[in-house]
């Protein structure tokens, strides 16, 4: 599930990739608005969470409180990680850097997505890593970091 926002002149910015087992849009949960387009990247099942329900189950029920803030912490570091990953500026250390954290899920284009590539120079990258033996390929569209 992809979170897009829109320019002013209609381009889709991906603000959150959520993969199975995932949440998204949790900010909506202190907002009365939410300024974004879930847009599935594939059939999916969805749970709905009643904004109103999940703040009162917060407030009656301080460990479902204090897991809820948990997930919310490890999306702030997450973030944080995506950031870091992005300021690095060779491609293949940045692909490298991102397989090793264990990003690579979905296709190569939302992995490329997720940390500021493009699909093009991933896949360069990619092939570059495979060839120098910092990566194998398993199969089409995986990879893993070779084995010391």
């Amino acid at each position: 599930m992809h979170l897009l926002r829109y320019t002013e002149i209609g381009d889709a910015i991906p603000i959150h990739r959520a993969f199975s087992g995932q949440c998204f849009a949790e900010a909506s949960l202190f907002s009365k608005a939410y300024h974004c387009d879930a847009v599935a990247q594939r059939d999916c099942e969805l749970a709905r969470m009643d904004r109103i329900q999940t703040l009162k189950f917060m407030e009656a029920d301080s460990l479902f409180a204090r897991n809820v803030s948990a997930y919310l912490a490890q999306q702030v570091q997450d973030y944080r990680r995506i950031l870091e990953l992005r300021s690095i500026r060779s491609a293949q250390e940045r692909v490298l850097a991102a397989i090793a954290e264990g990003w690579m899920k979905g296709n190569i284009m939302s992995f490329a997505g997720q940390i500021g590539l493009t699909h093009e120079a991933a896949y360069r990258a990619l092939s570059a890593l495979v060839k120098t033996g910092k990566l194998v390929k398993p199969r089409r569209g995986q990879y893993q970091l070779s084995k010391p």
